[in-house]
């Protein structure tokens, strides 16, 4: 019985993808190539695109564009793992990190853009995207990027679920209540509380910037501010919320939903959106030490870090609760001497 059971496996393993997985993966790498062609042309040299040639030429936008060019060079990467055979022998860290951050950064963008489009369609009469006097880059640039983003969102979430199913069969049959608490339990829902409690103050600033306010917004920002721009804080704090009460369920064993997938769904996308773009702001502050001493952003700032320190902390519990979980269903299977 084991040796056919493992015969099957192999069979598996070694059968190249179906039509759907190359379909999803030739529609994922198609929607890189914009951004990639782009990012190319300006490092390059190019200044197509811009409505201020002088600022493209900064050394720090150099830096920046080679570091979301390889970003999205990665994407391609990981899509390919997903797709084809050998992406399942890659360690499972190798691909868990890249997808959690990925989808981290693209889940907000894929959700916000189909609802900003709706709300600024119905509330206003200014265009989605809009070059300002004061922007750099013209609109068009906007529209190629964040359509990209959006398909390779969904391509990237669709290539990895196919993936899963076919490399963690088990996440996806067993109940949440049925997952083993192990060793580090209290530990897990000691950081999830504590990551709770960080995460509904970064949801609370999303939602005021959401509904219309403005304090800690920076003054360069508030003439670009729309509709289109609030919409999109709104999900980073329905984002925050869900990543937080989700991976809760998780950790306490919540018996709804049953399924252990529709949790860790929710915690996967949740917790990513929150550090990802938490420690992408950071960054950014970073990069600009002017906005360190500007007692206008102090809010903007302590929002950060209150999104990262609780993105970074959901996600060590998520990992510690994974592996753990991993651990235990490897020591409770059978070995080839004992399976009958």
């Amino acid at each position: 019985m084991t040796v056919s059971v493992l015969n099957r496996w192999a069979s598996t393993a070694h059968r190249g993808p179906g039509r759907l997985r190359l379909a999803v993966c030739a529609v994922t790498v198609a929607a890189c190539v914009p951004y990639l062609t782009i990012k190319l042309a300006w490092l390059s040299g190019s200044t197509v695109g811009w409505n201020d040639a002088e600022a493209a030429k900064s050394s720090a936008l150099y830096v920046g564009n080679a570091i979301t060019m390889g970003m999205d060079a990665v994407a391609v990467l990981v899509v390919l793992a997903f797709t084809f055979p050998w992406g399942r022998r890659v360690p499972a860290w190798m691909v868990l990190t890249p997808i959690w951050v990925g989808a981290g950064l693209l889940a907000p963008i894929g959700l916000a853009l189909p609802i900003g489009v709706a709300v600024q369609t119905l509330f206003s009469d200014e265009p989605l995207i809009q070059s300002g006097a004061g922007d750099e880059l013209q609109s068009w640039v906007y529209g190629v990027v964040y359509t990209g983003f959006t398909v390779q969102g969904v391509g990237l979430l669709v290539a990895f679920l196919l993936y899963a199913r076919d490399r963690w069969p088990d996440v996806f049959t067993v109940r949440t209540k049925d997952v083993a608490r192990g060793a580090t339990h209290g530990l897990q829902v000691l950081m999830a509380r504590t990551a709770g409690v960080f995460a509904a103050v970064f949801a609370a600033v999303q939602f005021y910037w959401a509904f219309g306010g403005t304090a800690g917004i920076r003054a360069e920002e508030l003439a670009r501010r729309g509709p289109a721009h609030q919409t999109i804080d709104g999900v980073m704090g329905l984002l925050a919320v869900a990543g937080a009460v989700t991976l809760l369920l998780i950790v306490q064993r919540g018996r709804r939903p049953a399924r252990f997938a529709v949790p860790l769904a929710g915690a996967w996308i949740g917790t990513g959106a929150t550090f990802a773009w938490s420690l992408y702001e950071l960054l950014t502050v970073l990069s600009q030490p002017e906005f360190l001493d500007s007692g206008s952003t102090s809010a903007l700032n302590l929002t950060v870090l209150c999104g990262l320190l609780a993105g970074l902390l959901m996600g060590v519990t998520g990992a510690v609760l994974l592996a753990e979980r991993g651990a235990n269903a490897q020591s409770a299977r059978p070995t080839a001497s004992s399976a009958p």
